[in-house]
């Protein structure tokens, strides 16, 4: 044996990149239109073209495939932040990345996520879990802005801007324009002053 380090391979083919796209887009039309209640396996199955073999081999549960929903489709638009940008320009960036990701169905399925977690808890764990991450990239930059501030102040600034993002994205059913952005950015941090 050599000091060359051995690379196991899987099991299986490897993941088609593809397939799991058009998984996430099928969850995703089917949360919109027919709620957390609708989805099936079936249904995604058919939609992105798979067998229901494939997303039992991904996913254990409806619980399990929302998650990883939630958590791939926030990957694919997170922003590239160059190194040294302000905390304000990195707010702006995830702000921008936020927007994009409740667009077109995706919105309105969050919303019907929203609502199923009020009798799921299982599905509220998973959901609440995904969201405190997100919330991260956000009250990070906000503590930097202001090192000072309460959690209290800190976490109202940051609801505040995904939440008007939310709702011209979700309720609006509109595209926020850069500068639109950088104004809901302004004001959450204009919030942090006391």
């Amino acid at each position: 044996m050599t000091d060359t380090t051995l690379v196991q391979r899987a099991r299986g083919r490897p993941r088609d990149s593809g397939k799991d796209q058009a998984i996430r887009e099928a969850a995703w039309r089917i949360l919109a239109e027919r709620g957390f209640d609708g989805l099936t396996f079936e249904g995604v199955a058919e939609m992105a073209n798979c067998s229901r073999a494939t997303l039992y081999r991904r996913y254990a549960s409806k619980v399990e495939l929302v998650a990883a929903v939630l958590y791939e489709t926030s990957r694919s638009v997170e922003p590239t932040v160059p190194a040294g940008a302000s905390p304000r320009d990195i707010l702006v960036a995830h702000a921008t990345a936020a927007a994009l990701y409740m667009s077109d169905d995706r919105g309105q399925a969050l919303l019907n996520l929203t609502m199923a977690t009020f009798r799921l808890p299982e599905l509220a764990s998973a959901t609440e879990s995904y969201g405190e991450n997100e919330r991260e990239y956000y009250l990070r930059e906000l503590r930097r802005l202001r090192p000072g501030a309460s959690e209290a102040t800190l976490a109202f600034a940051c609801d505040t801007l995904i939440g008007g993002i939310l709702y011209h994205a979700t309720f609006r059913r509109r595209s926020l324009t850069p500068g639109e952005i950088a104004r809901l950015v302004d004001g959450a941090i204009a919030l942090l002053a006391d």
